[in-house]
């Protein structure tokens, strides 16, 4: 009866774990090493406190599940919450039929003007604080030390999710 029990229990975890594990099995990266999920490059904060509007940073998205369809990015300000949530902004980028990998390129802030393959979902909320508007406002907490971060969703034809994961972009 025990080994039974043992049995049934080591297949079930089994199960558990490798269905777990199918659902959070992306692998994101930055594909510019100036970006390290530390501390945010100083050329890509916003207009406020940089020459220019910084820039969203290029990922690297490994492992997509069957049926990709969109990678929904929401970046957030994890330290004011009148920022969280998307309050950076919200975009979706498509991905080609059947890939397993994609790549998304750096989008730059406080514009509407995207590349091809990314549309707006929402876009930041920062205008009510005066920032110029746009699809994506970078960190512009003026070196207080906030904490930002994107959340990545990979969703399917009906905008299903199928997985999704955090990812720490810096300090600022």
């Amino acid at each position: 009866m025990k080994k039974v029990f043992l049995l049934i229990y080591s297949a079930f975890a089994s199960f558990l774990f490798s269905s777990s594990l199918l659902a959070s099995d992306i692998k994101v990266s930055f594909t510019d090493k100036k970006w390290d999920g530390e501390k945010i490059p100083l050329d890509e904060v916003c207009s406020n406190y940089n020459v220019e509007a910084g820039s969203t940073p290029g990922l690297y998205i490994e492992n997509l599940p069957d049926g990709a369809k969109k990678v929904i990015l929401k970046f957030n300000d994890k330290t004011f919450t009148k920022m969280d949530n998307g309050g950076h902004g919200i975009l979706s980028f498509d991905i080609e039929e059947n890939a397993t990998n994609v790549e998304i390129p750096p989008q730059i802030g406080e514009t509407f003007e995207l590349d091809e393959g990314f549309s707006v979902v929402n876009a930041h909320t920062g205008t009510r604080f005066g920032k110029q508007e746009g699809a994506y406002l970078a960190p512009c907490s003026g070196g207080k030390g906030n904490t930002y971060s994107v959340d990545i969703s990979i969703v399917d034809s009906k905008g299903k999710v199928l997985t999704s994961k955090e990812l720490v972009l810096g300090k600022y």
